[in-house]
């Protein structure tokens, strides 16, 4: 009996002390808000981890081309002392100095011929003296796509390989 008057006095009875409980749950949670700027912090410094993820991935990229180039500057130049003159294509080379392993998408000129769809101009450079592929010279120029860092990566008998800007 005694339950039921105290269930007629006040509507929610026995629950009354779950119901606070309740109370107290809600007021410690987050509003929507609070969870909206927190995930707005979140996206904005992902977004600046991401940019310079991607910046360190192309200057790496640029770093081993211009590493590739000096590589295979030698191996041409073994090759020039052992056959007297530089290979018509880089194919020699690759067979030669790295097992067939082909290292780098490169464009080569020589005066033997190469070049692929790649023809000589001038620089207007000053670092880069040559004046084009003669009996003993060659070009050989970077096909990969370097941008921001570099146009293209450029390298010659005369000149070691040099990011052309």
């Amino acid at each position: 009996m005694r339950g039921i008057r105290n269930m007629a006095t006040r509507p929610w009875g026995r629950f009354h002390r779950e119901r606070s409980v309740l109370r107290r749950i809600g007021i410690a949670g987050f509003t929507i808000l609070e969870l909206a700027i927190v995930c707005e912090i979140i996206g904005f410094l992902a977004t600046i981890v991401m940019s310079n993820y991607f910046r360190s991935k192309k200057a790496a990229e640029v770093a081993v081309t211009i590493q590739n180039i000096k590589n295979v500057q030698s191996a041409l130049t073994s090759y020039f002392v052992a056959e007297d003159r530089y290979p018509a294509t880089l194919g020699p080379i690759w067979l030669q100095f790295y097992s067939g392993r082909v290292v780098g998408d490169f464009d080569y000129c020589t005066n033997g011929g190469g070049g692929g769809d790649w023809n000589f101009f001038l620089s207007n450079d000053d670092d880069i003296r040559f004046g084009g592929p003669g009996i003993e010279a060659y070009a050989i120029k970077s096909k990969k796509n370097l941008l921001p860092y570099a146009r293209y990566i450029y390298a010659d008998v005369a000149t070691t390989a040099k990011i052309v800007r």
